[in-house]
């Protein structure tokens, strides 16, 4: 014990009284003498102390501690040893125990879930410092008055893992309890290997007790908590909490916290974070104005008083309720000894995220506005949310082959996606047929939606009926968070509840997306209504007006540049002369039409602008008509032998026009024909290569991918510069697919990924069903050293090997696991 008015660490501090004692050491009331101030000072049990290469692992332990800086964690000031004492010198923190908060009962969504964001931020800044926490738990967190409302704090952290012995070592751990049998995960409680994620299991049952008043087991002894924690199933949140059952995606989470299998639980405290943001998100939605309360004590003294950090209280509580520092559990509970714990936290509702992920609308290089490092903040946005999908896809590809399957989603994205970019768009998952798009405008999603059926009509009527593509066009407007590969929000269960009732060649959209699109851009009628996700409320639903025959929204959609449209409107702008005429004799007719064509100069320009109009219509039927046009359409609908025997009928003098020699090199492309195709394309000329379209720098990107090699990469750069790394920039970003991962290698291999999320690149790649891509994916993912790509490699990791008469049958597993050992947060 130290006596009152005694100094340690060379006099720098003056210990003013005990404030509890616990498993780990005692915790003292103490001054800052330069400064005044009061701090928290914790002594290591002497006997502890006095083991074995404790000293230098508690100097190691508090170095990195105080390494940690954020609001949610509590500041080290200083350490050291002071005679046969060590020393860890706290900030005394002011506020109330949670614990204390929740003795009246549960605490309300809108107050909880910024504070459990704030946790979950503190608690991804400790393990990025290689801390696990140990003891997560009502008592080890504290609620502060901030300059922004209320702000947790995370205590008592890191001196608990210096009890575990090391590699070698003798050090015992007999008589030594670590955590709190309430809320340790299934793997303390077995006595197994624990990383991070144990941590994140307790932060669910945390959150469990926050939001429903109780603990998701029963108890009652701590012996019976660890067989439930072991091997029991948790009492569902919507069944400890009624009130909550409208809250889909909150109940989803805790209960994946809850997971017995670590896998299955958030894979980071940094995806925990985001995942409690948009809950938060979510939430206000339902409720709207809602944020995050201002602290205000309960009465002029706090009904905590002073706090110790999960250990014994011995003192009685000072005016100002106050927080010390002490292994154990308070008298009340008598649950085992604490460990120590911290934390971090944006305020809300910005949320950090930590995959560098663009804010919509905005290309990005590992991150939008960068705020440590490789941390990017993303805030929410009122966008309206796109999720399309093709009706009777599953179906349809249970009784197709393989390769027809492939064709079927290479001619929807082919006809789809492009729309998407020239609407302003921004794709964020492709899965399979399903597309979800984000744009700053209703507007321009909804008038994107009426492209997309458009295009699929003019398909539609050029291929048989089993050929054909019926697809939902969904919509709604909110806020939402988007990050590198999803959407999160209450919007995209809304969105999600429209595909179900939607039908299949429509653009239908909520009461959201009608009320703030520009209506004079498209007619829309009602068509129903659904009921709100975990709600009674009715949503009401719109579609696009249809045309009754012919294109679904007339001419309006006409393709390469709209002729057809601006023909129709100066046809319908003389219909009023036509109509006059009509009721002449054509004698008459022609003479007066004559005679008015000289007096008016304004008639004059008309007959000239019909001449031009009617000229342009012409040469844009011939154009459609041409061989190189029919040739690229037959290519979208997968007849690539048609094609070529079309273009292999023009005339010679003909074959040497540029749209020809596209139209040749993306059919030797589809043929696999490279040789040809290169050939072909090196003989352009730079004028040739200056107008080079779309459709061949994708099969160039497919090249890359097919031969790395030199001459493929000189044939690339042959073309324009900026024609081709804006376009691999857009196709690395995708989904992955041959070109996808071809433009990625290649803007590697040339030195312009500025544009690239190259980690988020790299871990769509992991998809590819390609084992050499896997594995290559895997060790760039690796030297890359973005601990994001964990949750991916993991995945690739538990995927089955392939039976092998030889060999180990991995396809990037072997890969997966040593970027794992690299990237993986650290294990003690």
């Amino acid at each position: 014990m130290l006596a009152p008015d005694s100094l340690v660490l060379e006099g720098r501090f003056r210990v003013l009284r005990p404030l509890g004692s616990g498993g780990m050491g005692e915790v003292y009331l103490g001054e800052q003498v330069s400064l005044g101030r009061k701090v928290a000072i914790k002594v290591l049990h002497q006997d502890l102390h006095a083991q074995a290469g404790m000293a230098e692992r508690f100097k190691r332990e508090a170095r990195l501690l105080s390494a940690v800086e954020h609001p949610a964690v509590v500041h080290i000031v200083d350490f050291g040893e002071s005679g046969d004492n060590a020393c860890l010198v706290m900030e005394f923190v002011e506020g109330q125990s949670l614990y204390d908060v929740l003795v009246p009962g549960p605490m309300p969504p809108g107050r909880a879930l910024p504070l459990l964001q704030q946790l979950a931020e503190g608690l991804a800044a400790i393990h990025d410092k290689g801390i696990i926490h140990r003891d997560l738990k009502p008592e080890n967190v504290f609620i502060s008055p901030g300059a922004r409302g209320e702000q947790a704090r995370l205590l008592d952290f890191g001196i608990a893992r210096l009890v575990e012995p090391e590699a070698g070592s003798a050090v015992s751990q007999v008589g030594v309890v670590l955590g709190t049998p309430e809320y340790l995960s299934p793997e303390q409680a077995v006595g197994a290997k624990v990383d991070t994620r144990s941590d994140l299991y307790s932060f669910g049952v945390l959150m469990y007790r926050v939001l429903a008043g109780r603990l998701p087991f029963d108890g009652p002894s701590p012996r019976h908590f660890l067989a439930q924690h072991a091997s029991h199933a948790p009492l569902p949140l919507d069944r400890a909490a009624p009130s909550l059952s409208r809250y889909v995606g909150l109940l989803s989470l805790v209960m994946r916290l809850l997971e017995k299998d670590p896998a299955k639980r958030p894979q980071n405290a940094h995806e925990l974070a985001d995942a409690l943001a948009a809950a938060h998100s979510a939430l206000s939605a339902f409720t709207p104005g809602l944020g995050t309360p201002i602290y205000t004590p309960h009465g002029a003294t706090p009904s905590s008083g002073t706090a110790v950090f999960g250990g014994v209280e011995t003192q009685p509580a000072g005016p100002s309720g106050t927080a010390a520092f002490a292994g154990g559990a308070p008298a009340a509970q008598g649950s085992g000894t604490a460990a120590f714990g911290a934390g971090q936290a944006p305020s809300v509702p910005s949320v950090a995220m930590r995959t560098g992920t663009a804010a919509f609308g905005a290309r990005q290089s590992g991150s939008v506005a960068s705020v440590s490092g490789s941390t990017s903040v993303v805030k929410p946005q009122n966008l309206t949310v796109m999720l399309t999908d093709i009706q009777g896809f599953t179906e349809r590809t249970s009784r197709q082959t393989h390769e027809e399957n492939a064709r079927m989603l290479e001619t929807h994205d082919r006809m789809l996606m492009p729309l998407v970019k020239e609407h302003e768009g921004r794709l964020i998952q492709k899965r399979g047929d399903a597309l979800l798009v984000v744009f700053r405008s209703p507007t321009a999603g909804v008038l994107c939606g009426m492209a997309m059926q458009d295009r699929l009509w003019r398909h539609n009527q050029t291929v048989p009926p089993e050929a054909q593509l019926h697809v939902r066009v969904c919509l709604h407007a909110g806020e939402v968070l988007v990050t590198a590969d999803t959407v999160l929000g209450e919007p995209m269960e809304v969105v999600e509840s429209v595909e179900h009732v939607a039908s299949a060649d429509e653009v239908t959209f909520t009461e959201a997306v009608n009320l703030a699109r520009n209506r004079a851009e498209a007619t829309a009628e009602p068509c129903g209504t659904i009921p709100l996700p975990g709600r009674e409320e009715q949503l009401q639903l719109y579609r696009c007006q249809r045309a009754a025959e012919g294109p679904p929204y007339g001419d309006r959609f006409t393709a390469s540049g709209g002729m057809g449209s601006l023909l129709g409107r100066v046809t319908g702008a003389l219909a009023p002369l036509g109509a006059r005429l009509k009721a002449v004799p054509m004698k008459e007719r022609l003479a007066a039409g004559v005679m008015a064509v000289r007096r008016s100069p304004r008639l004059q320009a008309i007959l000239v602008g019909m001449l031009v109009l009617a000229g342009v219509g012409i040469a844009w039927e011939v154009h459609r008509n041409s061989p190189p046009v029919r040739a690229m359409a037959l290519l979208d609908e997968g007849k690539k032998d048609d094609a070529r025997k079309l273009l292999d009928a023009v005339p010679d003098e003909d074959q040497k026009e540029p749209a020809w020699q596209w139209a040749r090199a993306a059919v030797y492309h589809a043929q696999n024909s490279h040789r040809s195709e290169h050939a072909l394309l090196s003989r352009m000329d730079e004028a040739m290569r200056e107008k080079v379209n779309e459709r061949v720098l994708d099969g160039l990107a497919e090249d890359y991918t097919r031969d790395e090699s030199d001459t493929v990469a000189k044939l690339i750069s042959r073309f324009p510069k900026e024609r081709v790394v804006s376009h691999f920039d857009d196709l690395a970003e995708e989904p992955y697919s041959p070109k996808q991962w071809g433009a990625l290698r290649y803007l590697e291999f040339a030195k312009t990924t500025d544009g690239v999320d190259l980690v988020h690149a790299y871990i769509n790649a992991l998809e590819a069903k390609d084992c050499g891509v896997r594995a290559q994916a895997a060790v760039r993912l690796e030297a890359l050293g973005d601990d994001d790509a964990v949750p991916a490699l993991t995945r690739v990791t538990e995927q089955p090997r392939e039976k092998k008469l030889l060999g180990s049958g991995s396809c990037g597993h072997d890969e997966a696991s040593r970027a794992l050992q690299k990237l993986a947060p650290k294990r003690d």
